[in-house]
């Protein structure tokens, strides 16, 4: 099949999964394609999936979405996955530092809650650009941010 026709299937789809019109079949069909898809846009990336994972978790998307971390900071996403995310921070953060954070994904949607760990910080003049992996983060959530993500990727194949 054309990869043109496979992401236009795929987009079909995908909306009509946000919209909870899939049957479960059809369900178990879309899960699929998302993970085909994830692994196309991993490899791409020139990432690698540990072992016994999802490509859905890992591949990266630079997109800005509002982000609070440890009631402390107030900045926006730069880049993220459903497994981490990286944001520049002015605050004085360290490596495995554990924090709250709340990722805002659209104006006026709830916010998603969870956890996460510091696995990088690169400090910069005036700030530093911190790495997250997200370490809880309830089903429904993980939901949203999946869906979120590759909003964000098909946005870019208009």
């Amino acid at each position: 099949m054309d990869p043109s026709e496979w992401l236009a299937g795929f987009r079909v789809t995908h909306q009509r999964a946000k919209e909870g019109k899939l049957k479960p079949e059809e369900r178990a069909k879309y899960l699929a394609m998302r993970e085909e898809f994830a692994r196309s846009l991993v490899a791409a990336q020139g990432l690698t999936v540990p072992e016994g994972q999802q490509a859905r978790r890992y591949f990266r998307v630079a997109q800005l979405y509002s982000l609070e971390v440890g009631n402390l900071y107030n900045t926006v996403t730069k880049e993220l996955s459903r497994s981490g995310f990286s944001a520049l921070i002015t605050g004085t953060l360290k490596d495995s530092d554990r924090v709250d954070f709340k990722l805002t994904l659209a104006r006026g949607a709830e916010p998603l809650v969870g956890q996460a760990r510091v696995v990088s910080v690169v400090r910069q003049q005036g700030n530093s650009r911190v790495s997250f992996a997200i370490e809880a983060l309830n089903e429904a959530d993980a939901e949203r941010l999946e869906l979120a993500l590759f909003d964000a990727v098909l946005a870019r194949f208009s």
